[in-house]
């Protein structure tokens, strides 16, 4: 904002002689004042930028006078027609925002810099567009605002398919000195952006080098209104300059064009073709987020999706981290990251077979497909089918099963999928490994024709055990926000041969319970090693343990009376976090796979961070809209150093329990179940990382 330089005349009185010394003495004292001036500006410029939004001096305090008379209680110009009336504690920002006005619009229409003085009784003038409800007479037949209004304009449809979302950052600083003055709503590239108006789109900017608003519509309705769309990765086809378009007609596809750290769509509001608006509560009015199904087209058929779509990266949430997390122990190597994540998803979500709730049935680990016995390991990009129905305990025409998955012996990096046969495999990630480490998971995953499928990025050696199956009577799931029920960087590290006792009480089993399930996180071993788990008194399950300062792993384990007793075969701590309680009769049904976030697509550079962000999954693939529990694999993909991530309603935070944890430029996988709040769930970082997000069973 340009700050604006004031003369002011001498202190020394007119006609007064003056020496030559008086001269400079005249010449130091305003050089002097000047100087204060500026340090002035520079520290209202730190603390703006320190603050962010919240500050823009000056403030009217508190000591000032409440009523002003004379020249200086107007400033206004006379011909304004809207006039405000400031009260204490008012600013310019603050007035901007109650009146859904842009700071530079009240700015020029006050003929004031952000360095004007306001004061309480004072009136100044309100361009174009301001939202008025209160009002009173004021001098010369002008209204005068008091409180910010209805909204200025109103929207016929949401600017972008679902699933997106988006925060008020309404003149938040930009680079360049620049402030926002739209919204910027988060979506994944490809999806369609539509016309919130019946409008004409009456001008069109193309990519280029330099450009900050690369691919965008300007769209005018017919009361001059006019809406900007900035960053598509293309526009629909059949439109120009010029072009009717009616509201809910798709215009073109969200992308990171021109000076976008990912894909979005910044998105203004310009009442009457004046200055623009506070778009964020417009926008919120319709909230369309949640709805991933485009509108009825006057074409009677949506365009197509384009074929090639801008890559990666905003967000942010409200929660705070929990006090104790595994910490990073290691730090981060100068190298690249040893492996890869999944792939980004597809650029439109798949509509997936609608998930019909059923109860769950536990058995004793059954295995299903071995490699290692069939002689030949999983090669990268083959598909393997295996047969479940016909296990013992597994019911005949089961609609989904629980595996747990163990990778090992890979030559480099990579995931493993379960899918549903008879289809091509989905972008999504059930289990992550490292080359030549073991990995260990589970995954739910329809079943078709009594089979289930898995597919490989790397060559790998896989076991798949069948833990559940769907069945006419059985378990529903309860998610429990992540609860830690041992920590032994708190009760004393576990010895190697030492065994650690857990009792149903401790673990928190409700009554009928037939499985729990966790996350597994290993801090510092002393190398690799086995955990050994299972019911105290009987044999136990046995789970690698890497020799990474940190890492986790997530499983359902059945329970019994006697608790869980474990063991490892090397001095480490353990920690373990329970996500889920398969009792009751709340069901749920497998999908197909569906990614519903990937923090390289819809945030910025530095990933997830602890302020968490919201992911809408109810409604998303074949998820019922009305879902209320869901079973997700998160994948960590962490960056620089080790990070924990966690997984709750978003109006509850996280807790003390971690769902998935990994140490500098690993990545881990991890399924567990979480309790929806309005359809989706919250994913939060203890520090910065991509974290992946995809939907495998919902209820």
């Amino acid at each position: 904002m340009d700050e604006r330089t004031v003369t002011e005349p001498s202190p020394r009185g007119a006609g007064v002689a003056s020496s030559p010394i008086d001269g400079f003495e005249d010449r130091v004292e305003r050089r002097v004042r000047d100087l204060r001036r500026a340090r002035a500006r520079a520290r209202r410029r730190r603390l703006v930028a320190i603050a962010g939004l919240a500050v823009l001096l000056p403030t009217v305090s508190a000591a000032v006078p409440s009523t002003v008379t004379g020249a200086a209680a107007r400033r206004a110009p006379a011909d304004c027609t809207t006039l405000y009336t400031v009260v204490r504690n008012d600013s310019w920002f603050s007035i901007a925002q109650k009146s859904l006005v842009s700071m530079n619009a009240l700015m020029q229409a006050n003929n004031a810099n952000a360095s004007s003085p306001l004061h309480p009784g004072m009136q100044v003038c309100l361009p174009s567009g301001a939202a008025v409800t209160t009002t009173t007479a004021a001098p010369g037949g002008a209204t005068t605002t008091t409180a910010p209004g209805a909204l200025p304009v109103q929207l016929a449809a949401f600017p972008t398919q679902g699933p997106c979302w988006f925060i008020d950052t309404w003149m938040a600083p930009r680079g360049g000195g620049r402030l926002h003055e739209g919204v910027d709503i988060m979506a994944k590239a490809g999806q369609y952006v539509y016309a919130v108006s019946d409008g004409r789109l009456s001008r069109q900017a193309v990519d280029r080098p330099g450009s900050r608003s690369g691919n965008a519509w300007w769209l005018t309705a017919d009361d001059g209104t006019y809406y900007f769309y900035a960053h598509l990765s293309a526009f629909a086809p059949g439109l120009e300059v010029g072009s009717r378009v009616a509201a809910g007609q798709v215009i073109g596809y969200i992308g990171r064009t021109g000076n976008a750290s990912g894909p979005h769509l910044h998105f203004e509001v310009h009442p009457r073709g004046g200055a623009p608006v506070n778009p964020t509560p417009i926008v919120r009015a319709v909230d369309g987020c949640r709805n991933s199904t485009p509108p009825p087209q006057p074409s009677g058929s949506l365009p197509p999706t384009p074929s090639t779509l801008a890559p990666a990266g905003p967000g942010t949430g409200t929660t705070t981290p929990p006090a104790t997390t595994p910490p990073a122990t290691t730090a981060p190597p100068a190298t690249a990251p040893t492996q890869t994540a999944p792939p980004a998803p597809p650029v439109t979500a798949p509509s997936g077979v609608p998930a019909t709730p059923t109860a769950w049935q536990f058995v004793s680990p059954r295995t299903a497909f071995d490699s290692a016995v069939n002689g030949r390991a999983l090669e990268a990009g083959t598909t393997q089918t295996v047969r479940v129905s016909g296990l013992s305990g597994v019911p005949s025409g089961t609609g989904g099963v629980m595996l747990r998955l163990t990778a090992s012996g890979a030559a480099s990096g990579g995931w493993l999928t379960a899918h549903p046969c008879g289809s091509a495999p989905p972008a999504v990630s059930t289990l992550s490994f490292r080359a030549s480490s073991p990995a260990v998971g589970t995954a739910i995953v329809r079943v078709a024709g009594g089979n289930v499928c898995l597919t490989s990025s790397a060559r790998v050696q896989v076991r798949a055990e069948v833990l559940a199956a769907q069945a006419a009577s059985g378990v529903g799931l309860q998610p429990i926000t992540a609860t830690r029920v041992l920590d032994t960087r708190v009760t004393g590290r576990l010895a190697p041969g030492s065994q650690v006792s857990l009792s149903n009480a401790t673990l928190g089993v409700p009554s009928g319970a037939q499985a729990m399930s966790m996350t597994v996180t290993f801090v510092n071993p002393e190398a690799a090693g086995t955990l050994s788990i299972g019911f105290c008194g009987q044999g136990p399950w046995r789970a690698p343990i890497g020799a990474d300062p940190v890492s986790s792993f997530a499983m359902a384990m059945r329970v019994n009376p006697n608790g869980w007793c474990l063991s490892s075969s090397v001095a480490t701590d353990v920690i373990i976090d329970v996500t889920g309680a398969w009792v009751g009769s709340t069901r749920v049904a497998t999908v197909d796979p569906v990614r519903v976030f990937d923090s390289r697509d819809v945030l910025g550079p530095s990933g997830l961070t602890n302020a968490g962000a919201p992911v809408a999954i109810a409604g998303v693939g074949g998820v019922p809209a009305g879902a209320t529990t869901a079973v997700v694999a998160i994948t960590l993909v962490s960056g620089g150093s080790g990070t924990s991530v966690f997984a709750y309603p978003c109006e509850e935070g996280p807790r003390s329990g971690a769902v998935v944890a990994s140490v500098s430029q690993r990545v881990h996988s991890a399924v567990v179940p979480v309790r929806l709040s309005g359809g989706r769930m919250c994913v939060s970082s203890i520090l910065p990382a991509d974290v992946i997000v995809d939907v495998l069973a919902a209820g």
